[in-house]
């Protein structure tokens, strides 16, 4: 389908390490017009990892990731309201008559979604390749560890399975996270809520609660950012505290910008995955091992791998720009949880 320059047609992409249940969308967006600009909602970069969330001009998030890869200070903006999609109306919900969780009931919600991208006067996609498809989220313990080292990590892989949708309920303004430590809630794939949540008796959570019991919640729009590893909540804050407050497994819609290069047949790559397959198996492989080879196997022996690389500009102002901002939010309201070390550190 052809709309507003961006062709969206159905993805046949073979595998991308992840459970999806149901059929998902590729999206790509030319660059030309609107998509050729910096688009409303990205990420901006300054030196030495310090990486910027914004939605126009107001900041949603800092962060800064340590060049070792072992830690990294979130710092969050005040504006609580961050880039939405046009609110969903009850008909709108009505009009989807598929049985929830089907087939058919994935790729309405994808197309419904995907159109409402493109046509959003606040832009995210930006030229390139988009991949819109559901996901489901696993435990957090079962989810993979931080690289020691962004070489380890590579780029251009799969993107990580969601956990901790929990986590949105726990909106603090500033946090740093111990890589190195592993602590299951921080490992690669936690989803981040861009704002606090709805108290539990306002009136959408309420109205969402009685959708997520009766099978009918729309899904939540995710969006994953290799560089920080995390799903942040692009749109359906109050549909994912409704269905975590009824109990019940809410349906995701991941979004990510991906790569598709080229990769011509490599024997020393392969018998180098297959050297490092049995290294890590050799002494008694645990499920999470087991997932990991797998997961790198897959990437090795694809002839022509899809992976999602996450486009930054550079922050204006650069490193100066950065330091007066995060003062400035530093100064403007107290009660962080950061010592002066971590604010030194992250300035």
């Amino acid at each position: 389908m052809q709309h507003p320059g961006v062709s969206i047609v159905a993805d046949d992409t073979r595998s991308w390490g992840l459970e999806t249940p149901g059929p998902g969308l590729l999206l790509h967006v030319p660059a030309k017009g609107r998509w050729a600009q910096r688009p409303a909602v990205c990420l901006e970069a300054a030196p030495d990892y310090r990486i910027r969330l914004r939605c126009m001009a107001q900041p949603l998030l800092w962060t800064r990731i340590d060049a070792y890869w072992d830690r990294a200070v979130f710092l969050r903006g005040t504006w609580p309201f961050p880039w939405l999609l046009p609110r969903l109306s009850a008909p709108e919900v009505r009009a989807v008559e598929a049985p929830s969780g089907s087939e058919a009931w994935w790729e309405d919600w994808s197309w419904r979604l995907a159109r409402a991208l493109v046509e959003c006067p606040l832009p995210v996609l930006h030229a390139g390749h988009w991949c819109l498809r559901p996901v489901r989220a696993i435990p957090a313990e079962k989810a993979e560890r931080h690289p020691i080292s962004p070489m380890e990590w590579g780029f251009g892989q799969p993107p990580m399975p969601p956990h901790s949708l929990d986590a949105v309920e726990r909106y603090l303004p500033a946090w740093k996270e111990d890589w190195w430590e592993n602590a299951p809630g921080q490992r690669p794939g936690a989803v981040l809520g861009l704002r606090a949540p709805s108290h539990p008796e306002d009136g959408r959570v309420k109205s969402w609660r009685k959708r997520a019991r009766d099978g009918t919640l729309p899904p939540v729009l995710l969006l994953y950012v290799d560089i920080l590893a995390k799903w942040l909540v692009l749109d359906g804050h109050d549909r994912l505290c409704a269905a975590l407050l009824e109990g019940v497994e809410p349906p995701l819609l991941g979004l990510w910008p991906f790569i598709d290069p080229k990769r011509p047949w490599n024997s020393v790559r392969e018998e180098g995955a297959l050297f490092s397959a049995d290294f890590q198996l050799r002494t008694g492989a645990t499920p999470e091992t087991v997932d990991r080879v797998n997961r790198m196997l897959v990437l090795n022996f694809t002839p022509d791998p899809r992976g999602t690389v996450s486009r930054a500009w550079p922050l204006p102002g650069g490193r100066e720009a950065w330091r007066e901002e995060v003062t400035a939010r530093r100064h403007k309201s107290g009660g962080f949880p950061l010592d002066d070390l971590e604010w030194a550190w992250l300035t």
